[in-house]
């Protein structure tokens, strides 16, 4: 999908847009928009208002995270201090399923929260390594199609795509070449790491 698509449709879906901007979000998957391509800079930012306020620029900001790994045509790679998220995993393994898009997950650490979803990774044949480095990180982002000339976006910070957990979170959408390449070079030094791992995968 091209950039001036992408900055369609999360113009259209951004934090500010509620019902409205989720409705032109669903009718812009669908159009071909001719404009000149600019980079996806896009920062989602969750926790303002009253509660209901707050669920609702939860649901829309996590309408296009979602959006963006389910428009994957070639790769995911998802980099996670743990994956609880019982959303993010069952779009990941769909995807996967349906459009035999490669995923590669890499968490940095795991705690029982994250056994059934690493038991739905493995039992589907998505390729997970579970890293125990000696200084944890924090990194969480997801990239998808980063081997794709022009198709390459990230979406960084709040990932968790469950609107209870994100009050004072914020996560940032970007095409941008620097980001986009700086985050690839960081997710294959941390998948070819040599902590002490445990890889799941059962194709």
């Amino acid at each position: 999908m091209s950039k001036s698509t992408w900055k369609c449709i999360l113009s259209a879906g951004s934090s500010k847009v509620f019902g409205f901007g989720l409705k032109m979000l669903e009718i812009s998957i669908f159009r071909n928009v001719e404009q000149l391509d600019t980079a996806i800079n896009e920062v989602l930012f969750y926790g303002a208002g009253d509660e209901k306020q707050v669920k609702q620029i939860a649901q829309s900001n996590l309408y296009c995270i979602r959006f963006i790994i389910v428009n994957a045509s070639a790769t995911v790679d998802v980099c996670v201090p743990n994956l609880s998220s019982e959303t993010l995993a069952k779009c990941l393994v769909t995807l996967h399923q349906n459009n035999k898009v490669k995923i590669r997950i890499a968490i940095h650490s795991s705690d029982d929260d994250d056994l059934e979803n690493l038991e739905l990774f493995a039992k589907n044949g998505v390729e997970v390594k579970v890293l125990r480095p000696e200084v944890r990180l924090e990194h969480e982002f997801v990239l998808v199609d980063a081997r794709v000339a022009g198709e390459a976006v990230a979406a960084l910070g709040a990932l968790d795509l469950e609107p209870a957990g994100l009050a004072s979170a914020a996560t940032l959408l970007t095409s941008e070449a620097a980001v986009l390449t700086a985050l690839h070079r960081e997710f294959e030094r941390v998948w070819d790491s040599d902590s002490d791992i445990t890889r799941l995968t059962c194709d």
